[in-house]
């Protein structure tokens, strides 16, 4: 009897963080703005979805749908020569996200991660100028999905649709 509840209890986390990646990747492929002249860089919401799943359901469950839902949103976009890097740094940034108790301190690490991340990765691919040019996109990204997920996190929360599934 406790391996079926085990078993009902992975399967039902495996569902909530395949639905949450997906909606992540709907939320970034939807809502997708690409800026010119700063080195390949985009406007999304897709980290209303990492943030989101930090605060209700922990760290290693937001790498998990941040990376792959980045990973999906840059193959299907046309930015594949970012995908694999999108895994990483969208992967950790929602890692870090919930590293501690402190989520302003953790908000500051996932924020230079992702900002960081794609500064680094824009500056190797298009060149420095056109990275720095970049950097502004990727911090009002940051900044509108921490806000944004606190405000529907709450909500999510209050709908009871997570009853059941223990933080990590």
């Amino acid at each position: 009897m406790k391996l079926m509840n085990q078993t009902n209890t992975n399967i039902k986390k495996i569902t909530i963080l395949a639905i949450w990646t997906a909606i992540s990747f709907v939320l970034g492929r939807i809502f997708t703005f690409p800026i010119p002249g700063s080195a390949g860089n985009i406007l999304t919401l897709l980290d209303v979805g990492i943030y989101s799943a930090v605060f209700l359901l922990g760290k290693r469950e937001a790498a998990v749908i941040g990376g792959l839902s980045a990973f999906l949103l840059d193959f299907t976009a046309g930015y594949s020569n970012y995908m694999f890097f999108s895994l990483i740094i969208h992967g950790s940034q929602g890692y870090l996200a919930g590293l501690t108790r402190f989520k302003t301190l953790n908000f500051i690490l996932s924020a230079i991660v992702m900002v960081g991340g794609y500064f680094i990765v824009g500056g190797f691919m298009y060149g420095w100028g056109s990275s720095i040019a970049g950097l502004w996109v990727n911090i009002v990204q940051v900044a509108i999905g921490f806000i944004l997920a606190r405000v529907v996190s709450p909500l999510i929360k209050k709908a009871g649709i997570l009853n059941g599934f223990r933080k990590a």
